[in-house]
């Protein structure tokens, strides 16, 4: 099964979950914004041949509290889909041109 998020359930602990990064900067934010909202969590750092990875397991009573953490790392560390600044605007114009295209033809459409 594919998982897009970087927790899972701890495998042997059912009340935990384990949160994991790749990037030392994302771990350290993590556990910067746990410390500042008084979280509890364990950490655990696994050095592998070709990775490391930096695990930290919360209690599930936390688990919300923690998403919202969570989504703040991403945030910060996001970036831009469409990283040209120009071909940005050329996207959004041709968006709203053919928007605008379609609400004229469903309007005609109409009448």
């Amino acid at each position: 099964m594919i998982n897009l998020t970087n927790y899972n359930d701890h495998p042997t602990r059912k009340s935990y979950t384990i949160f994991h990064f790749f990037l030392l900067e994302r771990a350290r934010y993590f556990e910067e914004l746990l410390l500042q909202e008084k979280i509890w969590f364990e950490s655990e750092i696994e050095t592998q041949p070709d990775k490391t990875i930096y695990f930290f397991g919360i209690k599930n009573s936390d688990l919300r509290k923690v998403e919202r953490l969570n989504y703040l790392v991403s945030a910060k560390y996001r970036k831009p889909t469409i990283p040209s600044k120009p071909l940005r605007w050329v996207i959004y114009l041709l968006s709203l041109i053919l928007l605008v295209l379609m609400v004229l033809g469903y309007l005609n459409a109409k009448t």
